[in-house]
């Protein structure tokens, strides 16, 4: 649900934020190189002590946290497996660490450690706090894989301080997450540990069940046959327990027939061959039962697996009770009375206490004074222990509680805040969207105006080209119908007295008559073009040009060009308000600023490109078109983007200015 909230929330805004700088994965040549050499050292046994803590010295000297954590990492592993007396000092940095990085995996990682280093101390609690922190940081950051051995890992634990119910619940969960994650070695090791609980429990039907799973699920992955055979000894065990000889006996034989076994695993072997002896005793042989019991106390002496030793002598012990021969098996139950005592083995220690009170029935009151003593005082430290598991259990799901409080009221706050962002977001952008909508209104109505004022401004102008024509048609009809008809009438006039009067030869009379026919001509004529009605429609728009020139009073020297090639007519409206505009705001910025003696205009049509061309140049003191333009050449740039056009300006301080517009044919 909170993921898809983020995500909800992430649809509806779009947050800016500057890039985090990434940590540099690189750290100093030179403290590399030692870390690595006195690391190379560890590994080849040269001063191992000496140079872990050398290395281990140089990587607090490095300032990247994620880089350090790297080299912690390795550090602590070497140290955790060579047992170093800096181990813990390691291990507190790296979680030191990782904690300020925020890598809870890192952070988790350091915690599995330190568990297994106290395991390895026998300190099950310590152990047990540290894996019980790392399971919760690998459940927090949802790693089911390792969140799952944390668990098995308590139930170890558990299982050796006989916590049996805690160690069956946390089995159960690793079973769940083994099978969901596909992960059957670890659901054989849950399986199998979950037999050997119930079997301590007395539960031996439940206990033969997980021991079947547990074969079951070696059978989904490829795993070494030691765990079958192992599996089979815990079989054996339980059909022991249930008087079930020849059946525990069968399972034992498996597990020995298993390739190779006594090379592989010897603590295996001898176990599964001490059992097996023990079993055929049960069931009445004696046909090298005593070899065999013998041959796996020396491989358990070979390997110094005290353990094992006491087990064994325990068994020698009984196969010579069962013989009659009670000297020896109180020999050998001494042996392994003192062998558990000196390994704090009380399971075998109450039981060397148990065959001693049955083989010496004078001093069988010390010995079982001995054993309930010792009983009662593991029961006590075992509930002891149970407790503080319990309370760290408690205090771990009580932090897990509080933890997810604080998710709650974070995910309610961030909920809350999403809702004002939402909501004031929505009113700035109703108002945002208002306030364009009105600046759209006004730009539209800015348009409207600027065509009506162009079209007043061709209104003006036609009506001045109006009266214009009138008055030459006025003056022509003047001339045509008074002051013509007035000369040819006294020409004729002229003419009829001399035909009257009979004058001949006067050639200055005749002159004057040619001359008068010769002005009648070109008043005529005259007559003719002022009331000729022809008018280039293209000329309209240069006119309104010249008149903004005159009307800017642009006194200082000035050249206007304008294609004879350009179409006024077929040019919209909009493109000629804009473009008139245009040169009338860079009229005003050459008159205001400019201080130029020379100012050069020029229309022209560009064909190819289908565009006109306006270029406006002066010889002024120019400006750094570096810096933030002005008013007018905003005004500019934004008349000349409204017709889709483009615009050059090319200044230098002292050389003038040059705007080149072009203007697509729209």
């Amino acid at each position: 649900m909170k993921r898809w909230i983020y995500y909800f929330v992430g649809i509806i805004f779009i947050f800016s934020c500057q890039d985090q700088k990434k940590d540099k994965l690189k750290v100093n040549p030179d403290l590399r190189d030692s870390i690595l050499t006195h690391l190379k050292k560890f590994d080849t046994n040269i001063n191992k002590e000496e140079n872990l803590n050398k290395s281990f010295q140089f990587v607090q000297r490095i300032k990247n946290d994620s880089l350090q954590i790297k080299y912690l990492k390795t550090i602590d592993y070497r140290a955790l497996n060579s047992n170093s007396r800096y181990y813990l000092k390691i291990n507190e940095l790296g979680r030191k660490i990782s904690r300020k990085y925020t890598d809870t995996i890192s952070l988790a990682n350091f915690y599995w450690n330190l568990g297994d280093n106290y395991l390895n101390q026998n300190k099950t609690d310590s152990a047990y706090y540290a894996y019980n922190e790392a399971q919760f940081l690998y459940n927090q950051k949802n790693d089911l894989g390792n969140y799952a051995q944390m668990l098995y890992n308590l139930a170890l634990i558990q299982s050796q301080a006989k916590d049996f119910t805690g160690t069956e619940v946390n089995l159960i969960k690793v079973t769940e997450i083994s099978q969901e994650i596909q992960n059957f070695d670890l659901l054989y090791k849950s399986y199998n540990l979950l037999g050997i609980t119930n079997y301590n429990l007395r539960n031996f039907e439940v206990a033969l069940t997980y021991l079947n799973n547990a074969l079951q699920a070696l059978g989904k992955v490829e795993v070494p046959d030691l765990y079958r055979a192992a599996t089979f000894n815990n079989i054996g065990n339980v059909h022991e327990d249930q008087k079930n000889f020849e059946i525990a006996i069968k399972n034992y034989r498996k597990t020995l027939s298993t390739k190779n076994l006594y090379q592989r695993d010897p603590y295996l072997y001898a176990m599964a061959l001490d059992n097996l002896a023990f079993n055929r005793l049960e069931t009445g042989e004696t046909q090298n039962v005593l070899p065999d019991m013998q041959r796996a106390l020396d491989i358990r002496q070979n390997i110094k697996h005290l353990a094992g030793i006491s087990i064994s002598q325990i068994h020698i012990a009984e196969y010579y009770q069962f013989i009659g021969n009670t000297t020896k098996a109180v020999e050998f139950a001494f042996s392994a009375n003192s062998t558990a005592q000196s390994n704090n083995n009380n399971r075998d220690l109450l039981a060397s206490w148990q065959l001693l009170a049955d083989l010496q029935p004078s001093n069988s009151y010390s010995y079982t004074t001995s054993y309930i003593n010792l009983s009662d005082s593991l029961q006590i430290e075992e509930r002891k222990v149970r407790n503080k598991f319990e309370r760290i259990r408690f205090e771990t799901e009580e932090v897990q509680q509080r933890a997810k409080m604080l998710e709650e009221e974070r995910t309610i706050i961030f909920l809350i805040t999403s809702l004002i962002i939402i909501l004031g977001s929505s009113v700035f952008i109703f108002y945002v969207q208002r306030s364009k909508n009105r600046a759209l209104e006004l730009e539209r109505d800015q348009k409207v105006a600027d065509e009506k004022i162009y079209e007043l401004l061709l209104l003006q102008s036609a009506r001045k080209d109006e009266g214009k024509r009138e008055e030459r048609d006025r003056i022509a009809r003047e001339l045509h119908d008074n002051i013509l008809t007035e000369l040819y009438a006294n020409r004729m006039n002229l003419m009829f007295y001399k035909y009257k009067t009979g004058i001949k030869g006067d050639e200055k009379f005749g002159q004057l008559t040619d001359n008068l026919m010769d002005v009648e001509r070109q008043i005529r004529s005259l007559s003719h073009e002022l009331s000729n009605t022809y008018f280039d429609e293209h000329k309209e728009f240069g006119d309104l040009i010249q008149d903004l020139i005159q009307k800017q009073q642009l006194e200082r020297s000035h050249q206007l060009t304008i294609d004879d090639s350009v179409n006024w007519s077929l040019i919209a409206s909009v493109v000629k308000m804009h473009t008139y505009r245009i040169l009338q705001e860079a009229i005003m910025n050459i008159q205001k600023h400019a201080k130029a003696s020379f100012v050069f205009i020029k229309f022209s049509l560009n064909e190819s490109a289908k565009e006109i061309e306006l270029i406006i140049k002066d010889d002024g003191k120019g400006f750094n078109n570096q810096k933030k333009p002005g008013i007018g050449l905003k005004n500019i740039k934004s008349r000349v983007y409204e017709v889709h056009g483009k615009i050059s300006i090319d200044s230098k301080v002292g050389n003038g200015t040059k705007i080149s517009i072009f203007i697509p044919l729209k």
